[in-house]
């Protein structure tokens, strides 16, 4: 028999991700997306002080985006993935809980009964937030380096950045290979955190939370995200670049020329770039093309069954390289990568 509550949750997984006040979609982060961008528009734009409100609705909604095959590649994407994540896969994405209560026994292994701690304290809930974002921060970084510079993980993340033109949803273009690692590595990384601060402090380690996320990541998720896959140019000083991630930035990475390639990898922070040699703080406005800068541009990714399937066809092709040839009329056309090129 069908539980029923189980394939309305599958249905509604798509419009949830817009609801839930916890995820980086929600409209409350798109509502204060939307108002920067209207400061954006109202700066350079405003004429005699007035707001010209259908150039505004033109510059903010532009045809040309909403009509192109990469928007909606994005938008059927999103809603097959979202009902497939709900119904599949989603519940290998919160391991935290395990992670940590099997940390925590090895740390009581390994040093004796937990702290009995006291009560609730404002203070270590903020460090624990912070902690946490550092080190969520560090491993989203790593994992993105490293999705960037193997090549077979790289066939995979180019699902991303195969978008030719970028809405909000294209936040969520992420192949289910990358998703899930990305995942796992973050639950570990966090789970182990997390047990450890409970082993020291006891009841009083409770992350500071607001719509049941992180209180820092909700302020860098209320400062516009949603603008970092879009055209809407907002950019911080350039010292302020070295140490937060803009979405200019952000617009940047995805950007097809050969400079911008392998750049400003991080999510919050920008300090692991520059540590790295990644980091690329633009000082003016740069007019941007999106996509990956290869011959696999121009429509390869512009179908459900592409941003699936076409990644394990390249990796087996990589696999099996001499297969390739013979496979050509059944395997898709693979382009040169950009490690390739280099």
């Amino acid at each position: 028999m069908f539980d029923e509550s189980v394939i309305f949750n599958v249905l509604i997984a798509p419009i949830w991700h817009f609801l839930n006040p916890g995820d980086r979609l929600s409209l409350i982060y798109q509502f204060t997306a939307l108002v920067v961008a209207i400061l954006v528009y109202t700066l350079h734009n405003a004429q005699n002080g007035r707001l010209q409100v259908a150039g505004l609705v033109k510059w903010l909604v532009p045809m040309a985006v909403l009509r192109h095959p990469s928007t909606q590649a994005d938008f059927a994407f999103f809603v097959v993935n979202r009902m497939l994540r709900a119904g599949i896969y989603g519940s290998v994405l919160f391991w935290t809980p395990l992670v940590s209560e099997n940390a925590g026994a090895a740390f009581a292994w390994a040093f004796g009964p937990p702290s009995d701690g006291f009560g609730p304290h404002l203070g270590i809930s903020l460090l624990m937030a912070f902690v946490t974002l550092i080190l969520t921060d560090m491993t989203l970084w790593f994992m993105h380096y490293v999705f960037h510079i193997v090549p077979w993980l790289w066939d995979y993340h180019k699902v991303h950045h195969s978008a030719e033109v970028m809405t909000p949803i294209t936040a969520a273009r992420m192949h289910p290979v990358e998703e899930i690692t990305d995942a796992a590595c973050v639950s570990i990384v966090t789970g182990i955190s997390y047990a450890a601060f409970v082993h020291a402090f006891g009841d009083s380690a409770v992350i500071f939370s607001v719509f049941d996320t992180n209180v820092f990541l909700a302020v860098f998720f209320l400062a516009a995200f949603n603008l970092r896959h879009s055209h809407v140019w907002v950019r911080y000083p350039v010292w302020l670049q070295h140490i937060f991630i803009c979405p200019a930035q952000h617009q940047i990475h995805h950007s097809k020329a050969p400079q911008h390639w392998d750049r400003n990898m991080g999510f919050v922070f920008a300090c692991w770039d520059w540590a790295a040699g990644t980091l690329y703080a633009p000082k003016a406005k740069e007019d941007i093309d999106f996509g990956l800068g290869t011959e696999e541009d121009g429509g390869a990714w512009h179908s459900l069954t592409a941003l699936y399937f076409r990644p394990f066809c390249q990796t087996y092709a990589r696999i099996f390289p001499d297969r390739k040839e013979a496979d050509k009329e059944t395997l898709p056309n693979f382009g040169t990568t950009r490690h390739e090129m280099d």
